[in-house]
């Protein structure tokens, strides 16, 4: 059977390789929660970029349709002998750019909020990425502090369990005669 020192010495170094250990773990784990808000910021950059091309189609195939309209209402007017410049006519013209306009108003509105929350998106996952490295940094130095401190533990128990040995050892060496100095016993004083 091992003796109470080694015991106590073997306690604290296995402690304290445990500390270790879950620090690098608890960093490699935040340093992989960084890896995947930084995989997320960039997947909404290109929602964003998307959600750009979306809106600017939306508002070209807008703008066809109401061409297609205008001719439409044109080509009706002319049919019935009706100027488009002037009258009723040119009312539902006038009304026809006007709603156009509203619609494509919406229709950019609409893609500019839709682009804006994939930015606000991105800019929380770069945000959160920055968190999760400083994490992985202040978890070894955690981990550096608790294995000092179970270190620093393990020795005091160490110092005080030898402490009490050598107390122990001298007191029996007291009682039998034996005195001990600088490791060498003798008898009485002699």
């Amino acid at each position: 059977m091992c003796d109470p020192l080694t015991l106590t010495a073997a306690a604290a170094a296995t402690a304290a390789i445990g500390t270790g250990v879950g620090a690098v773990q608890a960093s490699s784990m935040a340093n992989y929660r960084a890896q995947i808000a930084d995989r997320n910021a960039t997947l909404e950059m290109q929602a964003a970029q998307t959600e750009q091309e979306n809106t600017r189609q939306a508002a070209l195939d807008h703008y066809r349709k109401v061409a297609q309209l205008k001719g439409q209402q044109i080509v009706g007017a002319a049919g019935n002998g009706v100027s488009v410049d002037f009258g009723t006519a040119a009312d539902t013209v006038s009304d026809t750019n006007m709603l156009a306009a509203e619609d494509a108003n919406r229709i950019y509105r609409q893609g500019f909020q839709a682009v804006r929350n994939h930015d606000i998106n991105a800019a929380n996952y770069s945000a959160e990425a920055a968190s999760q490295r400083s994490e992985a940094g202040a978890s070894l130095l955690k981990g550096a502090f608790d294995m000092s401190g179970t270190v620093l533990g393990g020795a005091s128990q160490y110092s005080k369990l030898k402490a009490g040995i050598n107390l122990a050892n001298n007191a029996r060496s007291a009682a039998s005669g034996i005195r001990v100095t600088n490791g060498a016993a003798s008898g009485w004083g002699f």
